[in-house]
This record gives structure tokens, sequence and C-alpha cells, in this order.
């Protein structure tokens, strides 16, 4: 647990997120692009295209991957030298012409966000659905595997990444700002290589391999047929081999055997229908939909600009804040209560359920989105409404992939099979279309010069979660897969036995 869902996973999302968050933040360092304003707005809105095509292929073949490693491990791995390579092109850019690097960053953040992060972010995500059903371990699984995405984004990315900001702004001119950005960005995708290495060894796959091997040694797949056939069925095969062909000959050896034929796996477009067709599946699409859109909004890239607009000088406790300081330290009262909340989310779970959990962390979300919006540059009254916003998002940082995994195995009950690869493949099209556009859509308006900048960054980083989670609210409430998983469960249980 420790090396494959939390070190691990850490040090891959630390470099991820940092490079998700401030790699425009890199590329206003160069004067000229800045000035080719539609760039800045254009380059993510258009990746949303090859990234979210990415996002559903990889999905597709994860969902399709049989191996003794499992179905989304091998991904993991193979993440690996994707992301160290990818992770430093896209901020060693060379010194050539305007256009030249203008494609250069197109092609090169394009290989992180749509190939190397897409094929981690995939595989990474269906761990704690594909780790156990033991309920009361997948969510403890599921806290734990859960504070590296928090600490990316919280830690390193708003309280680390900031300070290091400062140094990297120090610098005399742009070419050694931009080498500094180099050094950094290095060592990052170097841990990031290690850390899928080491979650690709201290990870297992206990669910895939349910259906790798049956029950009480009966039945086996065949490496070589990839179709489920028991030993007596090979004989009886081997046996009509000299006579007439039959065409369903596995089939009818099992029914002489009283073995049960493996079920036929049905295509992507079938599993998306039937996943589709599922109430609380959509609920959980729309909860990551609206709660990615506010990570984004209040994330690194625009949390910064929001410092830099309404706080370049703070005056505190007898201390002088730059902007970049300023961050660090909301980013740290916000994470407090964020960190805090691994030690009691659990339990609270427990007593109260994972929806209401979630419904409570929406509701405070909302008043601490209000309190700062009373007096947006007033610091101390930004400490309060951040450390509210902080302990709001322990219930989603924390046990909605517990709930995600619930609907995954409701699915299975209710259909006969799992539809993993091509959930999470719809999951992550919509985490990356969502950023993508978010960052999009703020560059529009904040450059935009018939706009006030301030108005503009208060709205996306304060104003926007405010109707997002009242949205969730209302949606969120109709999600009650915990009344019968257990149910459920043992309903899956019995159908793999052979008792149904």
């Amino acid at each position: 647990m420790i090396f494959g869902y939390f070190l691990g996973p850490l040090l891959v999302l630390a470099m991820t997120s940092v490079a998700a968050s401030y790699y425009l933040t890199f590329y206003r360092t160069y004067d000229d692009i800045v000035n080719q304003r539609v760039f800045l707005t254009m380059l993510p809105l258009l990746s949303v295209i090859p990234m979210a095509l990415s996002n559903i292929i990889i999905g597709i073949l994860v969902g399709k991957t049989r191996t003794k490693q499992g179905k989304a491990r091998p991904y993991i791995l193979m993440a690996a030298p994707l992301l160290l390579v990818s992770g430093i092109l896209v901020f060693c850019i060379p010194y050539l012409s305007l256009g030249v690097r203008m494609v250069w960053m197109a092609v090169t953040y394009n290989l992180f966000a749509a190939i190397a992060n897409p094929i981690y972010g995939t595989s990474h995500y269906l761990m704690v659905s594909l780790s156990t059903r033991d309920l009361d371990q997948r969510g403890r699984l599921s806290v734990i595997s859960n504070i590296p995405a928090v600490a990316g984004n919280g830690l390193i990315s708003s309280i680390v990444m900031p300070l290091i900001l400062g140094w990297i702004n120090s610098a005399s001119g742009n070419d050694v700002t931009q080498n500094r950005w180099q050094m950094v960005m290095t060592v990052f995708a170097v841990l990031a290589f290690v850390g899928c290495v080491l979650e690709y060894f201290f990870t297992r796959e206990r669910i895939t391999e349910e259906d790798m091997v049956e029950p009480e040694g009966e039945t086996t797949y065949s490496s070589s047929t990839k179709e489920l056939q028991t030993d007596k069925t090979r004989s009886n095969i081997q046996e009509s081999q000299g006579g007439s062909r039959r065409k369903n000959s596995d089939s009818v050896a099992a029914q002489r055997t009283g073995a049960k034929s493996a079920p036929a796996v049905p295509s992507t477009l079938e599993q998306l229908k039937a996943a589709a067709s599922d109430s609380y599946w959509w609920i959980i699409i729309i909860f990551y939909l609206l709660y990615q859109a506010g990570v984004m909004f209040k994330g690194g890239y625009v949390f910064n600009i929001f410092c830099h607009e309404f706080f370049q000088e703070v005056h505190i406790f007898g201390m002088t804040l730059t902007a970049d300081m300023a961050q660090s330290v909301l980013a740290l009262i916000s994470g407090i209560p964020l960190a805090a909340g691994m030690l009691f989310i659990w339990p609270l779970t427990n007593r109260f359920g994972k929806k209401n959990m979630i419904l409570v962390g929406c509701v405070i979300s909302i008043v601490g989105s209000i309190v700062c919006l009373l007096a947006p540059d007033n610091f101390a009254v930004m400490l309060v409404g951040q450390t509210l916003k902080g302990l709001s998002s322990v219930p989603g940082a924390y046990i909605m992939m517990a709930l995600f995994a619930d609907v995954l195995d409701h699915l299975e009950a209710k259909l006969g099979y799992r539809v993993d690869g091509i959930s999470m493949s719809v999951y992550n099209t919509v985490l990356t279309v969502v950023n993508g556009l978010a960052v999009a859509v703020f560059n529009f308006f904040y450059d935009n010069p018939a706009l006030a900048g301030k108005a503009v960054t208060a709205f996306f980083f304060l104003g926007f979660e405010i109707i997002a989670h009242g949205i969730l609210i209302i949606v969120v409430s109709f999600l009650n897969v915990e009344k019968k998983i257990k149910a459920e469960q043992e309903l899956i249980a019995k159908r793999k036995k052979g008792q149904l």
C-alpha cells in the first residue's frame, strides 16, 4: 500500500499536476508567445480533441487487455518512459523562430497531455475498483490512494510550486528563468518515471484475477485460443477431430460435461450503451465533470493569477508577502483541513454513508465561496473562506472513487460483466475535455481587454463552484447505490460460483 498506492502515485501525480497547471505559466515567459494571444487560448482548446480521442482509445484497450499482470497495470509501466520524455520536452523549447517554437509547444504538450498522461491516468484510477471487493478495504484504499492526488494538486502544485516560482522568477532575465523551469521539470519527470515503476510492482488486480482463474480448478483460460474450456472439453474436441467438425465444439462438449460456456464479451459500443442506460453511472460522470471544472478554476494556474491580481503585496502578522508567497499561505491554510481529513473521513463515512458526506462537502464549499466573495481582496477573510473550502474538498477527494467502484460493481451485478475500461475511458475523457476547456475559457475572458481581470479571476476562482456544487447537491441526492451494494456483490459471487 505504501509503495504501490501512495508513494508511486504521489511521484507521478506531483509531476502531472505541476505540468498541467503551470505549462501556460512557463509559456508566458516568452514575450512573443504572449503577444500571440490566440495561441495561448487555442492550444488548450484544440488539444482537447486528440486528448479526448486518446482517452477513448486507451480505455477501450484497457477493457480488452487480459494478462497475468492484469488489465490496467501493464499500461502503468508503459507510461513510465512516456511521462519522462514528454515531461522534459514540454519545458525544453529550442531557441528557434516563433513559428517553430509554437509547433514544438503544440506537439510536445500533446505528447504529454494526449498520450502519456491518459495512458497513466486511465490505468491508475482503475486500481481501487480492481484491487478488492471488500467494501471496508476498498474504502480505506480509496482514502490512501487519493492522498497522492490531493497532495499533487494541493501540496505540490499550490504550496511547494509557488515557492519554487519565487526562485524561478527571481532570475535576472527570461533565459535564466526558462533554464530554471527546465531544471525543475526534469527532476519532476525523473521522479514520475520512478513512481510508475513503483506503482506497477506494488499493486495487484484481484478482481481481474477472478476472471483469469475459475473456482475449484475445473476450468482454465486456454492461452492459445483465449476460450474457456474444461479438461474434459479439450479431450472431447481431440476425439472429434478424426470425424466431422462441430461448429460449436466447445459448447457441445461443455454440455456433455455439465460445464458452462464462457459468456460472450460484449463489444465496446454495447458496453457503453449498457453503462449509459444506468442513472447511477450518469450521476458519477456529471459529478466528475462539475467537480473537476471547479478544481481547474481554483488550480495552480488560475490560483496564481488570482493572487497576482488581488495580493501583489500583503501585510499580515508583521510580515510582508509577495503574490507567490500569498498563494502558498492560502493553499497551506486550505490544505490543513484537507490533509487532516484523511484521518476522520472514513469513520464518518461508515456512520453516515458516502453520498451524505459528499453532499455535506458541497454545502460547506458553497459557504466557503460566499465568505471569500464577501471580501476577495481581504487576506484575513480569504484565510477563513479557504479553510472552509479545504474542509469541503475532503469527501470528494478521498471517498468519491470508492463510490465509483460501488457503481462499477452495481453495473456488473446488473449486466453480468464489468465495464471498467469504457467507464474509465469516459471518466478520463470528461476530465480531459474539462481541463482543456476550463483553461481556454479562463484565458479567453481574462485576456479580453474589455473585461476587468480582477472580476474575471474572482468569478472563476470563487464564484463558479457556488453554481457547480449547487447543481451537484441536487444530482448526487439521487445516488442510492450504497443501499443494495452488499446484496449485489453476493449476487456476483454466486454467479461466479455457478450457483445461478
